[in-house]
């Protein structure tokens, strides 16, 4: 037989019959080299904690703005575009969810949230979780640390976060790093219209649950803030326009009131004069604050209508089983690059072989 494929191999009689030969002469190998994978397969397989996974479908929807009177009518007649003078929606692209999804202000307000977690007796942050309980495969954090098995774990004091701030960061530490590249990637999203599809995985049932719906209110939360910062100025500065007026209406009140007392009686044609004028005074005042207090309630009513409204089509639901690690999968893929791996290997023999025989020959 070895000489049967030592002059296949010399005479480069590579046919097919000749290649399923050269293939039967080392099965063994091809077969031993799957059973590794196997082994390295299982091996994973037990060191995976398992996961679960809760998915959430929302509907997008959006909300048209009543337009502005008022000064936004003068404004557009005027030829000047006034914030909320015009029927906008109160929706953001679907598109843009993913990436509010896996942001970093985004993924710290989950990362210091407080979760209920069956490790616990009472409520964690996922900081605390994820820094504590390190739900990686074994093998892996071997592999990244080996002389992390003889270190001991490291603890968490939740009121020691607390009492840091928080806002605008522009530097996190590794270990925060660490937690927010976990909780982001236990976070799918992907939007097909206007549907938002949004995947999340614990290591815990009722956990993937409320993981699930801390990501879809906070979501929420962080669309309506987007959608309300334009408004939330227009509604600012028209406070202030109001104090002003109001502060004016009073002022133009209190001196018309004032000059009627003391001048009563007297009918001299200066002293109408005076009235009418502060009379007028008054009246444009009192119709300035009038028309910005109008505003300023339209302003505010469309302040609350921009809020992005999300319908559950699919609520999120306690999982019943995990999705990971899944054995069939696992073998399946271990004999699959086993098998890539075993021929990729012969070939590797034959090949030194063959060279081997030519060498041979030419001496």
């Amino acid at each position: 037989m070895k000489n049967q494929l030592n002059t296949i191999l010399l005479k480069n009689d590579f046919t097919l019959l000749n290649l399923v030969k050269l293939g039967k002469a080392k099965l063994k190998v091809l077969i031993a080299t799957i059973v590794i994978f196997i082994l390295i397969g299982l091996a994973y397989y037990i060191s995976t904690p398992t996961s679960f996974s809760s998915e959430t479908i929302l509907l997008v929807e959006s909300q048209n703005t009543s337009s502005a009177g008022g000064l936004g009518s003068l404004a557009q007649v005027a030829g000047f575009a006034v914030p909320g003078s015009s029927a906008e929606l109160a929706t953001l692209d679907p598109a843009l969810y993913p990436m509010i999804l896996q942001s970093k202000p985004f993924l710290e307000d989950l990362m210091n949230s407080k979760i209920k977690s069956e490790i616990y007796p009472d409520s964690v942050s996922l900081f605390k979780y994820f820094v504590e309980t390190r739900p990686d495969n074994e093998i892996y954090k071997f592999i990244k640390s080996p002389l992390s098995v003889f270190k001991p774990g490291i603890q968490v004091n939740d009121s020691d976060r607390d009492s840091i701030k928080m806002e605008n960061r522009t530097k996190y530490e590794p270990m925060e790093m660490y937690v927010l590249y976990r909780i982001s990637e236990r976070i799918t999203a992907s939007s097909e219209g206007r549907l938002l599809i949004i995947s999340t995985t614990m290591p815990e049932p009722n956990l993937a649950f409320q993981f699930s719906k801390m990501v879809k209110d906070l979501l929420v939360e962080y669309s309506t803030r987007y959608l309300q910062e334009k408004q939330k100025s227009q509604v600012q500065y028209l406070e202030v326009q109001y104090q002003k007026s109001e502060e004016g209406f009073k002022e133009a009140q209190n001196a018309l009131t004032t000059f009627r007392e003391r001048n009563q009686g007297l009918f001299l044609e200066s002293m109408k004069a005076i009235e009418q004028n502060l009379n007028s005074e008054y009246n444009l005042k009192f119709e300035l604050y009038r028309t910005i207090a109008k505003e300023l309630e339209t302003s505010k009513i469309e302040l609350n209508n921009q809020k992005p409204i999300f319908t559950e089509i699919e609520p999120p639901i306690i999982p019943n089983r995990p999705i990971a690690p899944n054995l069939l999968l696992t073998l399946a893929f271990s004999i699959t690059l086993g098998f890539v791996f075993g021929l990729i290997f012969i070939f590797i023999l034959y090949i030194k072989q063959y060279i081997k025989l030519h060498q041979e020959i030419e001496a």
